[in-house]
């Protein structure tokens, strides 16, 4: 049974019933459940006659260029007033779109811009930090991914998918479950994915490019991110940061870093892995991971951003010092709780 209403499927069908243009967006920084969800959306409206069209703000990492709809997928980058998508042409305004795995409207960064004034967004997630800002929302936390909650959608309106469908639900799926490790890893999760694997998806090869797949200059941010490694409150906390500097000193791109939040996690007896990543704009990327006790969305939430129990993050203003500071300490003051009243609500989650 799914948490959606029959009306609001209803809409959706009347949304699809339009043959004009969608644009479908996904947050910035993207992983593969926001690239493979993005392009499973894209993909199968196209099937359907619909002209779909896919933006981010940035181009994707490198290691999911296999996906089917990243060689059309267009940048509307952050830094230049038309992007070369665009060069020679007006930029288009969209009056439909739709959103995945983006937990509030601005996630999807500057591609809002490419909306018209008052324009029809259908959004699709599973965060429980969801603020439900779409036209038509379509949100399940109980889920894996949002791949699962598309492939659940489309199943809702009784439609097949193709094999470049089911290559990109089965990329969210496998990225946002960490290989099929973590615990939002269902019975059910294993019953979609050996449907995609019948379509032909290929396990060996999505986890060879998803998952398996490092480049040197991510090994030699690597290798400069541990330098930062720090331990806070009794072992149960570990930070890493990468800073522009470290970036230039390892020539790598911003993407390169993603992951790196892991290897603090993963120490022996740590609860909570922080990652401090600093932009190119100067503001303090910050991505928490905890193993077991600590509900990191809602520490998140309390500096504007969101995600999951297990991992989330949020965006803060310079300068780094005072941001791992702030973040800390919240972070401490939630295991201080936690310690008090293991059953505690608040910040926590089981």
């Amino acid at each position: 049974m799914q948490p959606w209403k029959e009306r609001d499927l209803e809409e959706f069908r009347a949304f699809l019933a339009v043959p004009e243009p969608v644009l479908v967006a996904t947050h910035v920084d993207p992983d593969g459940d926001a690239l493979g969800s993005q392009g499973a959306v894209t993909l199968w409206l196209r099937r359907r006659g619909i002209p779909a069209e896919a933006f981010l703000e940035a181009h994707p990492p490198r290691r999911f260029a296999y996906l089917p709809h990243v060689s059309d997928l267009k940048v509307y980058a952050r830094s230049e007033a038309v992007p070369p998508a665009f060069s020679g042409g007006a930029v288009p305004r969209f009056s439909r779109a739709i959103f995945v795995d983006a937990a509030s409207f601005d996630r999807v960064g500057r591609v809002a811009e490419l909306l018209a004034d008052g324009a029809a967004v259908v959004n699709i997630d599973h965060h429980v930090t969801n603020t439900r800002y779409g036209h038509l929302n379509f949100v399940n936390p109980e889920s894996s991914s949002s791949a699962e909650v598309v492939y659940d959608l489309i199943r809702s309106l009784g439609e097949e998918i193709d094999e470049d469908v089911a290559v990109s639900l089965y990329t969210g799926y496998l990225t946002d479950t960490g290989g099929f490790r973590f615990r939002n890893t269902s019975a059910k999760v294993f019953r979609d994915v050996s449907e995609l694997i019948a379509r032909g998806v290929s396990p060996a090869d999505v986890a060879e490019f998803a998952l398996d797949t490092l480049t040197l200059p991510h090994l030699r941010l690597l290798r400069l991110a541990l330098g930062t490694l720090r331990m806070h409150a009794d072992g149960l906390v570990a930070t890493l940061t990468v800073t522009q500097a470290i970036l230039r000193e390892a020539d790598a791109a911003y993407e390169d870093a993603e992951g790196l939040v892991g290897y603090a996690r993963a120490i022996e007896g740590v609860e909570v892995g922080i990652l401090f990543r600093e932009t190119a704009e100067g503001a303090i990327r910050v991505s928490l991971r905890s193993r077991r006790n600590v509900d990191v969305s809602r520490i998140a939430a309390r500096f504007g951003g969101g995600g999951h129990a297990r991992a989330a993050g949020a965006t803060l203003a310079p300068p780094l010092a005072q941001a791992e500071a702030n973040v800390l300490a919240a972070v401490e003051e939630a295991l201080r709780e936690l310690r008090r009243d293991p059953t505690a609500g608040g910040v926590y989650g089981s």
